[in-house]
């Protein structure tokens, strides 16, 4: 409300200081009407400033000036017309007339100017202001609808967004689902490979190979992704100075864009999650991701992979086993 208040104001304020700087059109305009009227009166008739009409034509440049330009036109209108009538001579005074019935006559038709510059004038003044008022208002709603629309827009691209992505992840969910269907216990190779497909999904990797701790090292579990065309059998198992760079690394995490990662990662890699023992005495098995989606990026993907890597610690003992 203060900001809407202080809004009004500066904008009466503004108008106003127009009107006062409108002095420049009206001041011109009047001047120039009351000498027309004056070079007409010394040209054409006796020069006694049209005494022998009533009313006098000084009434046009006052109602004419105050109509257009209000209040302040109207009174420097009233100033330059009774300027003009009294700048030859004053009337004359007769015998009879005593001092005040005089002034009443001096007086008589620059009060009734001004009443005039005062009632027309004030109307119009009014009249411009609530105009100036009306114009901010228009201004102001269009401006809301300029943000109104900009933000339509923004909101129907987010919704059409947010549709895509939960396309996407309704697709994941399903293979998710099945991947969770095809875990069996009673058979390692299955759980193995329904744990490695579905760690996929959830990192968002095309290609990745899961790793378990055995007597030769961290052997190859399971393969997924990319048609799962490779057989883990044929993958040789992480030499132990892998096995003891990984275990060092706080939060069991190499990434390629890493250069301290680069140089201990395996060869093809871009990214490998240790999975946590639960005793914390070093990694139970390794995740590697070859390969990306292409609206996945590594900082995500690293991000989810911590995640899939505690859900695997808790299964693949016995997967193991």
């Amino acid at each position: 409300m203060r900001a809407a208040s202080g809004q009004a104001l500066g904008t009466a304020g503004s108008e106003q200081s127009a009107l006062l700087l409108g002095w420049r059109r009206y001041v011109p305009e009047a001047i120039g009407l009351v000498l027309f009227l004056v070079l007409v009166d010394h040209l054409y008739f006796d020069g006694t400033r049209f005494a022998w009409i009533a009313p006098r034509p000084f009434w046009i440049p006052i109602i004419l000036i105050s109509a257009q330009y209000g209040l302040a036109g109207g009174v420097f209108a009233t100033l330059a017309s009774t300027l003009a009538l009294y700048s030859s001579a004053l009337p004359s005074q007769l015998a009879t007339q005593d001092y005040y019935a005089y002034s009443r006559l001096v007086v008589a038709e620059p009060t009734a100017w001004l009443a005039c510059a005062l009632v027309l004038g004030g109307l119009r003044s009014l009249h411009i202001f609530h105009a100036a008022e009306l114009r901010q208002q228009r201004d102001d709603a269009l401006q809301e609808g300029e943000i109104l629309g900009r933000g339509l827009s923004d909101a129907m691209a987010e919704i059409a967004r947010l549709e895509l992505r939960i396309a996407s992840e309704t697709q994941t969910l399903g293979a998710v689902a099945q991947a969770f269907g095809r875990l069996d216990a009673g058979d390692a190779p299955r759980p193995a490979a329904s744990l490695a497909e579905l760690g996929r999904l959830l990192i968002g990797a095309s290609a990745i190979t899961l790793y378990g701790h055995g007597p030769e090292g961290f052997a190859a579990l399971a393969v997924a992704g990319d048609g799962a065309s490779r057989d883990h059998v044929g993958i040789p198992p992480l030499d132990d100075g892998t096995v003891q760079a990984l275990r060092q690394t706080p939060d069991l995490v190499w990434r390629r864009d890493r250069v301290a990662d680069a140089e201990r990662m395996p060869a093809g890699a871009i990214l490998a999650i240790g999975i946590p023992a639960p005793d914390r005495s070093g990694p139970l098995g390794l995740i590697l991701v070859e390969r990306l989606l292409p609206s996945r990026t590594l900082a995500a993907a690293a991000a989810q992979a911590r995640d899939v890597a505690r859900g695997v610690a808790g299964l693949l003992g016995r997967v193991e086993r």
